[in-house]
C-alpha cells in the first residue's frame, strides 16, 4: 500500500486542480485515497465505487480489444463533465487510479484558451516512477 499512497500523495502535490484520486481494486474497492481539504465531493461515495466498478469492468474490456485492434495497449481514459474530468489508468493487473480534476474553463483563468487540458504525460511519469519502487 505504501507506494500507492506515494503515487496519490505525488499527484496532489503536482497540481492543485486535482481535487481527488483513488487507487482501488478490479471489484471498485476503495484501497486508498486522496481529497483536498477544500474540496466538496460532488458525486456521493456510494455512486464513485460504481463508477469505479464500471470503469474497471471497462478497462478489462479495453485490454481485450487491444489483443485484436493494431493501437496497441490503452492507456488513460478521460471522461469530462461540465465542472470536472475523470481520468483512470490502470496501475497495474490488478489496480486502477482514478483521478478528479477541476474542469474550470480557462475564461475564467489567466491562460488564454477555453478549456482545460490534463497532462497525462507527466501523470503517467509519476505512476510508472512510482512502479519502479515495487
Amino acid at each position: 500500500m505504501a507506494r500507492y499512497e506515494k503515487v496519490l500523495d505525488m499527484l496532489m502535490d503536482f497540481d492543485e486542480n486535482i481535487r481527488l484520486a483513488i487507487i482501488s481494486d478490479t471489484e471498485g474497492n476503495i484501497l486508498v485515497s486522496s481529497k483536498r481539504d477544500a474540496v466538496k465531493l460532488q458525486v456521493p461515495l456510494a455512486e464513485t465505487k460504481r463508477a469505479l466498478k464500471r470503469e474497471s469492468d471497462d478497462w478489462i474490456d479495453r485490454c481485450k480489444a487491444a489483443d485484436r485492434v493494431p493501437l496497441g495497449e490503452p492507456l488513460y481514459h478521460i471522461t469530462s463533465f461540465e465542472k470536472s474530468k475523470r481520468i483512470t489508468l490502470p496501475i497495474d493487473a490488478f489496480h486502477m487510479l482514478f483521478i478528479s480534476v477541476d474542469n474550470t474553463p480557462m475564461k475564467n483563468t489567466k491562460k488564454k484558451s477555453y478549456g482545460r487540458m490534463v497532462e497525462m504525460g507527466k501523470l503517467l511519469s509519476i505512476v510508472d516512477f512510482v512502479n519502479t519502487f515495487e
